[in-house]
């Protein structure tokens, strides 16, 4: 397994898509910022837009972009002000895919607008890691993906099952189930989309785009039992002990003890979700020889032990 599958493996994503806009312009579409770890997103489908966020350049979108708010930042979509807009309207609010249109949508005299809305939602507090090796928005340029690229293929995937091209036709028999599956996907696209765009901070993304560190990260992933002494890591990546510190320290922002004890904690928060093995094992699995130090560190990454994790994940407690 490469990587990245194997990092967003360790942090899981629950995807929601419930809502396809339509708008014939003028309109201007107002977002609430949301609670930590709730991260929406817009998918465009069809025309122009610009954007804005608190204290950022406002940003124009077009067809294919892709825009997520990782830290669910307060925005606003829009082609016009919002007292030149035309009302928005839910043609059937008690709906799985809620389609939001406007008078002008369907007129034929304005340019329309068609795009996707929905969120991530990072479920587990180890997820933090990755969340703040994103930047508070991420803009995926469609664009300048190739043509055949996963998104583009996902874009059509996604128009088709949520009525079609002008988004009147009835949802496909299975069509909520489809595009659950699909918009699940849509996370891990989107960010080996930015990653190729040239995207990543410094941060464990970058970690993973750097064309000799990434063998670090890997070898950590795949054995975080193991001991990885900075001389050891330094020679995976083919440097000097000093070059791998400091090109380490200025990619990633860490160091790689921290990033180590991180990808334990993922690992460790998996195993007690979905596993059947005892605490101390788990420990043991991820590097811990005592239980107690286990517990200690596990605690401070999640807020709680590790009994109590287990029992809030297999309770289904938000948030745990």
């Amino acid at each position: 397994m490469d990587a990245l599958s194997r990092l967003l493996s360790l942090h899981p994503v629950r995807a929601a898509l419930d809502i396809r806009c339509r708008f014939g312009e003028p309109w201007n579409l107002p977002h609430e910022a949301l609670a930590f770890g709730v991260a929406p997103y817009h998918f465009i489908l069809e025309g122009r837009a610009r954007l804005e966020v608190d204290g950022r350049e406002p940003m124009q979108l077009q067809p294919g972009d892709l825009v997520l708010f990782t830290r669910g930042a307060a925005h606003v979509i829009y082609t016009a002000p919002p007292q030149d807009a035309v009302a928005v309207r839910v043609v059937d609010p008690g709906a799985s895919l809620r389609l939001h249109i406007n008078d002008e949508a369907g007129s034929g005299r304005r340019p329309v607008s068609d795009f996707l809305c929905g969120q991530f939602h990072f479920e587990s507090p180890q997820s933090n890691a990755l969340m703040q090796a994103l930047p508070e928005v991420v803009l995926v340029r469609g664009a300048e993906l190739p043509d055949g690229h996963g998104l583009r293929v996902l874009a059509t995937l996604l128009r088709d099952e949520c009525g079609g091209a002008d988004g009147s036709g009835q949802l496909r028999e299975g069509a909520q189930a489809v595009v659950s599956g699909l918009a699940a996907a849509l996370f891990g696209l989107a960010i080996r989309a930015w990653l190729g765009q040239g995207g990543p901070q410094p941060g464990l993304l970058a970690l993973l785009a750097h064309p000799r560190l990434q063998r670090a990260v890997q070898a950590m992933l795949e054995a975080p039992q193991e001991e990885w002494p900075l001389e050891r890591l330094a020679e995976a990546c083919h440097m000097s002990r000093a070059t791998f510190a400091r090109q380490f320290r200025e990619a990633g922002a860490t160091t790689p003890g921290e990033v180590l004890q991180q990808l334990r904690m993922a690992q460790a928060a998996k195993l007690l979700s979905y596993g059947k093995m005892g605490t101390a094992e788990i420990g043991e699995a991820v590097g811990y020889q005592s239980e107690a130090a286990f517990n200690r560190v596990f605690k401070k990454y999640s807020g709680v032990g590790p009994g109590a994790y287990r029992r809030r994940q297999r309770a289904g407690e938000p948030g745990a």
